[in-house]
This record gives structure tokens, sequence and C-alpha cells, in this order.
């Protein structure tokens, strides 16, 4: 008789061998870990610092990075999966410096990588008529993907320090310079080029005279937006440094205007005083005095909040009809009207960088949602990058068609309009209405400098060329920011949904809380408030990078800031709109 056990044995037995025949050995370690050695050296024989190094591991074809790594150790030790082949990506001071593939199978592996070596730049930094040093201005250096690399004062001759950086050897990488008075953004200098194991001495002369010789104007209103005159007191401006001291001080005229005449190009800080004591009803504010404006208006902070709801008379009120109305009147005033202020209790959002190809499925969740809560939106459109990605443009034109979504022009391409001379700037601007009216048929009367950086030739471009606003940031746009009777306006930035963390060279989402703090700052101090949303923020950040898939989280605060607005009574409009919503706050209806 057949012992059973043994014959399911032999069966067992069986088929292990023929397995073992039919799968591969190797298979079965495949996905076993290796170690791989990286180590990154000069050509000259000399390993690179850690500082500001980082390299990129892709397996296989793969697009996507495997591994991003700061180099924290020359070399460093790796274990991957063996049995791939592997391309690693060396990135010093954010400028690509070599690379290298390799095999990693069945043994531990050693990639040695020689990158070529640093180049040293040193800047001269001179006024307009190149002879003047730029002294105690900041010079920032970045690499092209917008990373902060130095930054460095420049001394009494006009000199910045040397800086040694990784050189550019290819067509695409390059540096920028910026040159700051302070906070205010002056020039960008842009397709820098450092030879390796080169020094070189870059001159940039800054178009901005060391003295501004025009006679600049200062007018007073107060808080009712009445001119004050010599008749209401001895009132004068004080300009004062960065060191608190009085570079300059004059009285108002008999016109009631205040003139100053021939005065350093730099940041001040304006006092309003009234017979000779700080009149403290006017905010000290901060101005750049650079030659690209001569006409200042100072309004003094009124001494109530405004309230939330408007009178009826003697203002004339726009009335909405459906979801957003098509024409809209401007409020007009009675002469026999009390003195008043104005507010526009009202709040608009707009939304930048709207691109073909980039985070698509964060852009549409953002303006579907504006759609479902009936909120409109102004978006800021990047006009080169617009056009072929189906999906963001039928979602555009859809909201479009709807009347939920106004379009702003946000640039032909993203980059600072202070780096074109007038002429560019126009083409700029004419190019980019004449591509989103072939697409969108509109054309737009709102600019949104790309990266909120423009200047005194963006203005003037824009009025020629017929907009009616400009929105930037607080940063780059300094108040009064005239709410009435104007056909170009200036409303910017007041708050935005997120902010960009240098440590982390990414735009982070913030709290609704933060947002509608800075929303209520903007109202209580300008009478408006403009809140700025990047599809960053709201998109999920993996493995060194923006991934197109919705942060629920963010996504969540930002239903959280629309509902506490809401709930203060606050109007959200669209920001072409916002004029048209002022109000006055007088005696008989101030809190």
């Amino acid at each position: 008789m057949i012992d059973v056990t043994n014959l399911r044995i032999f069966y067992i037995c069986a088929i292990a061998m023929l397995l073992s025949a039919i799968v591969p050995f190797t298979s079965v370690y495949a996905d076993e870990n290796q170690q791989l050695q990286i180590e990154i050296r000069y050509t000259n024989g000399d390993r690179i610092s850690t500082y500001q190094a980082e390299y990129v591991v892709y397996q296989d074809n793969e697009k996507t990075p495997f591994i991003e790594k700061e180099l924290e150790i020359n070399p460093d030790t790796l274990y991957l999966p063996q049995n791939h082949e592997y391309r690693v990506e060396v990135f010093v001071n954010g400028i690509f410096s070599e690379m290298k593939k390799i095999e990693l199978n069945e043994q531990s592996e050693k990639l040695q990588i020689n990158i070529p070596l640093s180049g040293g730049i040193k800047f001269n930094v001179f006024y307009e008529d190149g002879e003047t040093p730029l002294e105690g201005s900041t010079i920032v250096i970045k690499s092209h993907n917008g990373q902060e690399q130095r930054r460095g004062v420049i001394d009494t001759q006009g000199d910045s320090m040397r800086y040694w950086l990784q050189s550019t050897n290819y067509e695409s990488e390059h540096y920028t310079a910026e040159i700051y008075f302070e906070d205010f953004l002056l020039h960008t200098v842009s397709n820098i080029k450092i030879q390796q194991a080169m020094e070189q001495d870059l001159k940039i002369t800054i178009p901005v005279p060391a003295v501004v010789e025009e006679l600049l104007v200062f007018q007073l209103y107060d808080s009712e937006l009445n001119k004050i005159s010599k008749s209401d007191g001895i009132y004068s401006i004080s300009l004062m440094d960065k060191n608190d001291v009085s570079i300059a001080e004059s009285e108002i005229s008999a016109r009631g205007l205040v003139y100053f005449s021939n005065i350093p190009s730099g940041i001040y800080k304006v006092l309003v005083m009234k017979d000779g004591e700080h009149a403290s009803l006017w905010d000290d504010i901060e101005i750049a005095i650079i030659g690209n404006q001569n006409e200042f208006e100072l309004i003094q902070t009124p001494v109530s909040e405004p309230v939330s709801e408007p009178v009826s008379e003697p203002v004339s009120e726009p009335v909405s009809e459906g979801f957003f109305p098509t024409f809209v009147e401007p409020i007009t005033y009675d002469s026999t009207s009390e003195e008043y202020y104005l507010t526009c209790n009202c709040v608009a959002f707009r939304l930048d960088d709207i691109q073909d190809y980039w985070l698509t499925d964060v852009q549409v969740e953002l303006l579907d949602l504006f759609s479902e809560k009936e909120i409109p939106l102004t978006v800021g459109i990047i006009a080169n990058d617009f056009g072929n990605d189906a999906k963001i443009v039928d979602a555009v034109k859809n909201q479009l068609a709807d009347n939920r979504i106004s379009i702003a022009n946000h640039g032909l391409v993203h980059n600072p309009f202070t780096n074109y001379d007038k002429q560019e700037q126009n083409e700029m601007i004419v190019e980019a209405n004449k591509k989103i009216h072939e697409l969108l048929n509109v054309n737009p009367k709102i600019f949104i400098p790309p990266e909120n950086k423009f200047n005194k030739d963006t203005k003037e471009v824009l009025i020629e060329n017929g907009f009616t606003h400009l929105s930037a940031a607080l940063f780059s746009d300094s108040p009064p920011f005239l709410l009435e009777q104007k056909s170009f306006y200036r409303f910017p930035q007041m708050a935005e949904t997120g902010g960009y963390v240098p440590s982390q060279n990414r735009i982070v989402g913030v709290s609704a809380d933060e947002t509608f703090s800075d929303t209520m700052t903007g109202l209580n101090e300008h009478g408006l408030a403009v809140i700025t949303l990047h599809p960053q923020e709201f998109a999920v950040f993996e493995g060194g990078q923006y991934v197109n898939e919705v942060n629920q989280e963010q996504i969540d605060e930002l239903s959280s800031l629309i509902e506490k607005i809401q709930s203060q009574n606050i109007s959200i409009i669209f920001l072409e709109d916002i004029q048209y919503n002022m109000f006055k706050v007088t005696s008989e209806n101030q809190v």
C-alpha cells in the first residue's frame, strides 16, 4: 500500500523543483537594497563643501526623482534597490553642476562625480550717473530658480564682497542680482554667467539719480479727504532717514502744498508736523524717493472705525440683481452732504498664476469652490503659458460664461516688469491682452504685475493702454490708495492665503485666522482689502515638490476664511468693482 504522507511530500518537492526552474533566482532578491557611495569633487580633485549642495537621484528612465537630498556629508552613502540604473544629478548654489549614471547590481558601488570649479564675482553698483556709489544698498544674488544664494551690503566705493559661486556651464543656468534700498526693490539684473576658476567684476548702473532734483509735492488731506490749507494751521513735513535723522523739513505753502527739492535718493519716513509738534493723526509712512514719483498724498487716519452698513442718503449706491450685476452705477455725492470719509467694507479675492499643465487639478478645484459658493473671483492669467491645456482653459471659459470670474492680465511671462524698459513693457502688455482676447474674448483692464513688481513706466503704459486697475502688494505700492473719482485705481494685496518660507524655499498655506486678521487690518487702515491666492498653497507638497493633488486641509481653511468674512457682513466683490461700492462714514453713523 502506498504511504499517502510520503506521496504528498514527493508532490510538494516536485512542485518546488519545477518552480525553482521557472522563476529566475535573481527575481526573488530583486527588491533587496545595495549600498551606493556618492563622492563629489571638483575637476581639480578637491572634495566640494556640503554648503548649498544637493543631489537628485532618478531610477531607470523615470522622470520623477527617486531621492532628493541635501549634501550633509561628502562622501554620502545611500541604500538603493539593486538591479536598477541610477542617474545622479548634482546641484550647487541652485545651479546644475554635473550628472552621472551607474548600474547598481549585487555588490556595493562607489560613484565619483566631478563638477566644474566655482567662479568669483564682485559687483560694482552705481547710481544712473555711473560714478556715484550706491552706498548702503543691499544686493541679493539668486539662482535662476529664484533661490537666494548670497546677500550683502554695498560699501562706500560701490563694491560688494567677492562671492564664490558654482560656475554656469550650461545655457539655461544663470544667476540674478537684485538691488534694494532696505526692502524696496530698485533694479534687477538677469542672465549673469560665472566662469569656472575665474574672477570677474560686474558693474551695475541703477536707473535712479543720486539726488532727485525735481520738485517733490506733498498734499495733506484730513480724514474726510478735505485738503489741508495754510488757514488750518502751520503744518510741515519732515523727511527722516533710517536713523530717524531729519534730512529735510518744509512748511505748507499758501497753496496748501509742501515742497521739497534736491533730496538724495533713499527710503524716508514721512512725519507730518503741526505747530512744530508731531501730528499723530497722520500715520508715519515710508516712501521711496528715487525719481519715479514726484507727487504724494497723505491722508489723515480716521478717528472712528468704519461701520458695516452704508448710509442711504445722499449717497447713491449700486444695486445688485442676480449673481453679479453686469453694470454698476458709481456713487455720487450731493453738494449739501455732510463731511465723510470713505470705506467699501468689502473684500476682493484674486487668484494669481493661472497657466497650462501646472497643478491643473488644484487650479480647477479653486475655480469650482468659488463658483459653488457664488463668490466673485478675479483670475490672473500668464498669457504666454495659457491656451493649450484644455482642462484649465475650459474651466476658465465656463466660469467666465457664467459671470463667475473676471480676468486680469498677469503678464506675458512671469518675470518682474522692473526688468524691462518702457517700450518692452508696453509690447508685453499689448501682446498679453491680445492673446487673452483671442482665447477668451475679453480685454482685461486689470493688471497684476508678476511678483508684484512694477515701476513708474508700468503705470504709464497701463494708463496709455486703457487699463483701469493695478493690483500689486503693499511692499511694492505705497499708500494712500484713493477710492473715488479716478480713472486709474491702485488696489494692492492686503492679505494672502499662503506665505513664502525661505528655509523651505516654497509657499506654505496659512490659517484662516491669520489671513482674516490681515484682511481686517487692510479694511481698517485703507478702506478695502484684496486677498491673494496662489495654487501652490492648495497643492500637496511631497518629495521636495508640489504635486497635482488638492491639499484638502488648506481648502478647508479657505472655506473657513470665506465664512468668517461673510459672518461680519463684509461684502465680497470683484476687484474692479471696489470703487463703486464706496460709501461715506459720517458723524451720524459712526460707531
